[in-house]
């Protein structure tokens, strides 16, 4: 999937900040449909965030669930 038009690593961060705060507790794969974007792309800035504690990760089996 191309990189959209615009978005800056931080305008991502900020898009998945902002559906994690409506929606808490999403998977990987659940952000990155809400955000339309590729999943290998969710999860960088997903992981930037949480090693940046700015969101939290719990694993359920081989699963990521986000929330703030």
């Amino acid at each position: 999937m191309p990189k959209k038009k615009g978005f800056t690593s931080e305008r991502y961060k900020k898009e998945i900040m902002s559906v994690l705060k409506n929606q808490p507790f999403m998977s990987t794969n659940e952000v990155s449909k809400t955000i339309s974007m590729g999943y290998d792309t969710a999860l960088k800035y997903l992981l930037e965030l949480h090693k940046s504690n700015n969101i939290n990760l719990k694993m359920v089996g081989n699963r990521r669930f986000w929330y703030k």
